[in-house]
């Protein structure tokens, strides 16, 4: 049988970008105070990438739909 964690770590590996932001965000905030730090461990990822996720959640202004990243991220072309 499949435990919760490894049931959340399928859902986590079928996400994009953005949503892994979000979704890793809502489960620290759940967590409470260490809640960054378990879920960055649980689910290999860096703490700072949480707390981007989490900033993104209290933005006023979301990305348009269907956008992952910001208009002009990535590489630069030449």
């Amino acid at each position: 049988m499949i435990d919760n964690l490894e049931m959340k770590k399928q859902f986590f590996a079928g996400l994009n970008e953005r949503q892994r932001r979000h979704y890793t965000a809502v489960e620290a905030e759940s967590l409470g105070y260490y809640g960054v730090k378990i879920i960055s461990e649980a689910f290999g990822i860096h703490p700072d990438t949480i707390r981007q996720g989490k900033k993104e959640l209290h933005e006023a202004a979301p990305l348009p739909e269907g956008r992952v990243r910001r208009q002009g991220g990535g590489r630069k072309k030449t």
